[in-house]
């Protein structure tokens, strides 16, 4: 999945079930997903029953890699989008995020997207949930949004594949990725020096949910930069 320069991979975090790994695998031939990224499975990847129900697409778990943390499968990602069934809980300021449906106006044009999924029974931690750039969520109607792990999957790279279709995302200079990895960093010291991780969550959620171009990215790495010299120097 390569439109506009972008490629995709998908993130499963401790998957549990061999028969979803499996047809995540089949998924990801089916929309051309660049990586599967597996943090701790419960499994073999290599199962037969994996092998068995990603039919025709098992040459696609070369593709499966397998790492002991989150942070190895987010290493030079442009954006990370967090998947959840909780999503806009009221004071709750880490679970602010957006429905699939609104990541068209977020993806960038480039670079690496990952899509991370959380457990088949609990879903992802909030330290799981605070390593990524923003949050998503699928909007199901109803009062019981908790969906299976594959059918998840599904309905994101569906919509991500329409973004790339559509006429919609726009093609703005977006971000260079090592200046967003230092906005990350720099978002993060400032959360921890001045005690206000609250607050630090926030500013990083609406700097990727904004879509700042390459002048803007920049400005406000200089803001952050002297905040974070002024601190400093006032120590």
């Amino acid at each position: 999945m390569r439109e506009g320069g972008v490629r995709v991979k998908v993130v499963l975090v401790s998957p549990e079930g061999r028969i979803n790994l499996g047809f995540i695998v089949r998924l990801a031939k089916n929309f051309g997903v660049d990586e599967i990224c597996v943090v701790n499975p419960a499994f073999d990847v290599r199962h037969s029953e994996v092998i068995e129900f990603s039919a025709n697409a098992a040459d696609y778990i070369d593709r499966v890699r397998v790492v002991s943390s989150l942070s190895e499968c987010l290493e030079g990602v442009t954006l990370s989008v967090c998947t959840t069934s909780k999503l806009n809980l009221e004071g709750d300021v880490l679970r602010q995020g957006v429905d699939v449906k609104e990541l068209c106006y977020l993806l960038p044009p480039k670079g690496v997207l990952a899509l991370v999924f959380g457990r088949e029974s609990t879903g992802l931690t909030r330290s799981e949930l605070l390593a990524c750039d923003i949050l998503s969520s699928i909007h199901t109607g109803s009062e019981y949004s908790v969906m299976n792990l594959s059918h998840a999957v599904a309905i994101y790279l569906y919509e991500v594949r329409k973004c790339f279709e559509s006429t919609t995302a726009s093609h703005i200079r977006y971000c260079r990725e090592e200046t967003l990895e230092a906005l990350r960093s720099l978002i993060r010291y400032l959360g921890e020096v001045l005690r206000e991780e609250r607050g630090a969550i926030a500013l990083k959620h609406i700097l990727f949910k904004g879509r700042p171009s390459v002048e803007e990215c920049s400005s406000i790495y200089k803001l952050l930069k002297r905040i974070k010299y002024g601190i400093r120097d006032r120590r």
